[in-house]
């Protein structure tokens, strides 16, 4: 049997913190450096705020054993493929979900597409992010399931991914290389904040089902005192108008404490269409 890992020594305690995922312009990539850092400061947790862009794969870093506090797609979280322990999930400002700490998937098309309905564009061009994500990618093949005939096995023509980010998915579509794409509702919104002209050029024509946001987790061998620290700051930043530019520039309300058993939700999802046979989407 595998001995258990042991705590991170205080001496030696030196996290890193990244907010790659939602660090989709320039603008919100700065926030989010700017709002870990001050977590990280008040926290007196010795670390930074490190850079780590795509296409440098997400499970890498998940890896590390120095994770302070860094944001986890919901699907590999629930399915326990990483030692990481929850910290907290952001509460967007607008409502993108069923209650705090929930959102949706965008499923867009180009504006000028003649697509009204979602069954109107099965036969063409699907974008999506990686088959790991659920935004990107597992949030669509299970709304996508009811529309699946006896013994079909696939909706769409083609599948253009991985392309990692959201970005790349409606870039894909504004350029004509697809013709409909799945993008995390957060994501979305602060893409139409800071590339308004670019998200002009897309429309949503559909939704999928209300899921638990993405969780900035820690490595599970962080002490559990420094994690609970770390929890009731970012709790805090709600009510601190030091940092209310920061919660505004991320569209932000603040954080909550996530009950990991709400995650299980997304891994009974993409069991479910595998199960059915929907194990791609194209």
């Amino acid at each position: 049997m595998r001995p258990a890992p042991k705590p991170v020594d205080d001496i030696t305690l030196r996290m890193i913190a990244n907010a790659r995922m939602y660090s989709v312009t320039p603008e919100a990539a700065a926030a989010w450096k700017a709002l870990l850092q001050e977590v990280l400061l008040r926290a007196k947790i010795g670390g930074e705020v490190i850079d780590y862009p795509a296409p440098a794969p997400l499970e890498a870093l998940w890896q590390r054993a120095d994770l302070g506090c860094v944001f986890m797609c919901g699907l590999p979280f629930s399915l326990g493929l990483f030692p990481v322990a929850p910290l907290v999930a952001p509460v967007p400002l607008h409502s993108l979900g069923e209650g705090a700490g929930t959102y949706r998937s965008r499923l867009i098309v180009a504006q000028d597409s003649p697509f009204q309905r979602l069954e109107e564009t099965f036969g063409h061009r699907l974008a999506f992010t990686n088959p790991e994500s659920h935004s990107g990618y597992s949030a669509l093949r299970h709304h996508l399931l009811p529309f699946l005939a006896t013994g079909k096995h696939q909706l769409y023509a083609t599948a253009l991914g991985p392309l990692i980010t959201p970005r790349r998915v409606v870039e894909a579509i504004v350029s004509g290389s697809a013709d409909i794409g799945p993008v995390d509702g957060y994501a979305f919104e602060l893409l139409s904040r800071y590339e308004p002209e670019l998200m002009r050029q897309v429309r949503v024509i559909d939704s999928t089902a209300s899921a638990p946001m993405p969780l900035l987790v820690s490595a599970a061998t962080l002490p559990p005192e420094k994690r609970t620290t770390l929890q009731q700051i970012f709790l805090s930043l709600e009510h601190d108008p030091r940092v209310a530019n920061l919660l505004n520039a991320l569209l932000l309300k603040g954080f909550i404490i996530p009950d990991p058993v709400d995650y299980q939700v997304l891994a009974q999802r993409a069991d479910n269409a595998c199960q059915q046979g929907y194990s791609h989407l194209a």
